[in-house]
């Protein structure tokens, strides 16, 4: 190869490389103008009885003591379908009333794959039949949910699945035909609400989910527990703010939807269910220190809205424990 054609080569390289960097600046770049984020919580009522919590008094506490005005809900089916042919939704439209009633607004989550372990939430019934029954099944649930409850005061939009496109949890194999025909079957019961589609903050570049709704919600997780090491990692100097910031305005360029972040760590996560863990190995993970921190650098990213993880670990500390800091330090958030 010649020393010209080198050159040329070496030229055209470095202005490619000037031309990414610009693009990431400008993606990046902080809006002087942007608006305060707004905090909201996710409240999963199996997960309240799973720690041994009065789920009621845990929730009504989110809402009178706490303020919140901005909740991420869950149809989980093997509640609201815990036998074939038979639904109840009594707890549910007790959160979404008592939701209304407290001028509270709610993302409504409804799928398979939902909010908390073990991800996908199909009744026992369900799995004795072959895939093509089960899936008409979930269609059948989702046209059921979005029905009744498409006209509820409370309802702000749905999320379709929970990081759908994650491989994750004790679920079937990604399945994009379903959840577009999920989508389009959510939009046919009601075109009136948005649909927000959630995906990893740190594993997925969000471009790909978001062709499934209007909105995107990310993940924001700061430290990990890794099953493989049974060590704690942070990932402080790894995904800055600005990261997000960047690959929100991208997801809008490309697919126009606007970005959230729809579940920003607030529990600890570890070697073991946060109820089993000692103070000390709690702390390490998460110490009130630690939840300011994740605090400011949510706002940081100026996504304009961020659902915080762990409301009902907040409540167990202070109710189990006697621990009111977690609670203490959250309440000027909302």
């Amino acid at each position: 190869m010649g020393r010209r054609r080198r050159a040329k080569i070496r030229g055209w390289f470095f202005a490619i490389i000037a031309v990414v960097l610009l693009l990431l600046m400008l993606l990046a770049a902080p809006n002087p103008t942007a608006d305060r984020q707004v905090y909201g919580v996710s409240f999963s009522a199996p997960h309240a009885r799973g720690i041994g919590l009065d789920w009621q008094q845990t929730y009504q506490a989110i809402l009178t003591d706490l303020g919140v005005k901005r909740l991420r809900l869950a149809a989980y089916w093997n509640d609201i379908a815990p036998e074939e042919g038979v639904f109840n939704f009594e707890e549910l439209d007790y959160q979404m009333d008592q939701a209304a009633a407290n001028d509270a607004q709610v993302i409504l989550a409804v799928g398979r794959k939902l909010p908390r372990w073990p991800e996908c939430h199909a009744p026992d019934w369900v799995k004795d039949y072959p895939k093509a029954q089960q899936d008409q099944f979930q269609l059948d649930m989702l046209a059921t949910v979005v029905d009744r409850y498409k006209d509820h005061p409370a309802l702000r939009m749905w999320q379709l699945e929970n990081e759908p496109l994650l491989e994750f949890g004790i679920c079937p194999p990604e399945d994009r035909a379903l959840l577009e025909t999920e989508q389009l079957l959510v939009r046919s019961f009601d075109p009136d609400h948005q649909i927000m589609i959630t995906d990893s903050g740190e594993l997925n570049s969000w471009i790909p989910a978001s062709q499934y709704g209007d909105i995107l919600g990310t993940t924001m997780y700061r430290t990990v527990f890794s099953g493989r090491t049974q060590k704690l990692f942070r990932y402080d100097y790894i995904f800055p703010s600005w990261l997000y910031r960047a690959k929100g305005r991208l997801v809008k360029i490309v697919n126009g939807n606007d970005v959230l972040i729809s579940e920003l760590q607030g529990e600890p996560w570890g070697v073991a269910p946060f109820p089993d863990m000692t103070v000390e190995q709690r702390r390490e993970s998460l110490s009130p220190d630690r939840l300011r921190q994740l605090q400011r650098f949510a706002a940081r990213t100026q996504l304009p809205e961020a659902y915080w993880w762990g409301v009902e670990y907040w409540y167990w500390e202070k109710e189990v424990n006697g621990e009111d800091v977690f609670w203490e330090t959250a309440r000027g958030w909302f």
